[in-house]
C-alpha cells in the first residue's frame, strides 16, 4: 500500500524565502558582479536589487561607481545594445522606450539612442518591411468582415511598438486602402 502524503499548505501560506541582506562593500560587489555576469543591467535595476537587499544607499552607490569605473557597467552601451537587439526582433520604437523606461533608463537617453537607430523615415520602411514578410499569416483565415485583415494586421504593427501613422502607412501600402482605420492625426 502507498502511503498517503500530507496536502501542500495553500500557496499564499508557504513560507516566503527571504534574500540575504547585504551588509559590506565586499559583499554587495561580488553581488553586482554575480548578477552582471548572468545578463546585462542597467544602474536602475542593480539598484532595486540592492534594495531589494537592504544595501544601504551609500554603499549602493560606492559599489556602483566602482562597477562604472571598471566599465562593467554603463546605461548608454546598454540601451544601444537593447534597442538594437529588439529592433532585430521587429520591435518598433514605442514598445522599446516603455520596455528601457521599466528598466529605469533615463528618458533623455532612451530619445537619444532611439533616434540614432531609428531615423526619422526608418521606422515606417521598417514597419512596411515587417509586414510585407508577415502577409500571408494574415491571409490565411478567411475574412468574417469586410477589412477585419487589415484591422487585424494594423492592430498588430501597433502592438509590436511601431507608432500609429507607420503602421496605417504599411497596412495601406500591402493590403491596399482601409477606410474603417482611425482618421490619421494631424
Amino acid at each position: 500500500m502507498i502511503p498517503r502524503r500530507e496536502p501542500l499548505p495553500p500557496s499564499n501560506k508557504l513560507p516566503v524565502k527571504k534574500s540575504k541582506p547585504l551588509i559590506s562593500e565586499p559583499q554587495a560587489y561580488r553581488y553586482a558582479l554575480w548578477l552582471l555576469n548572468r545578463r546585462a543591467y542597467s544602474t536602475g535595476e542593480l539598484r532595486d536589487k540592492f534594495t531589494k537587499r537592504t544595501l544601504s544607499p551609500g554603499l549602493q552607490e560606492l559599489v556602483l561607481e566602482k562597477l562604472k569605473a571598471k566599465k562593467f557597467l554603463d546605461d548608454g552601451v546598454f540601451t544601444e545594445l537593447f534597442i538594437r537587439n529588439r529592433k532585430d526582433r521587429h520591435w518598433g520604437p514605442r514598445k522599446i522606450e516603455t520596455a528601457l523606461f521599466k528598466k529605469k533608463i533615463p528618458r533623455e537617453m532612451i530619445q537619444r539612442a532611439l533616434r540614432s537607430v531609428f531615423p526619422s523615415g526608418d521606422e515606417k520602411q521598417n514597419a512596411l518591411e515587417y509586414l510585407a514578410r508577415q502577409k500571408q499569416r494574415f491571409l490565411r483565415k478567411k475574412e468574417k468582415k469586410k477589412g477585419e485583415t487589415k484591422r487585424k494586421a494594423w492592430e498588430f504593427l501597433v502592438r509590436k511598438g511601431y507608432s500609429l501613422e507607420a503602421a496605417r502607412l504599411a497596412v495601406r501600402e500591402v493590403f491596399g486602402y482601409n477606410p474603417e482605420l482611425p482618421p490619421e492625426e494631424n
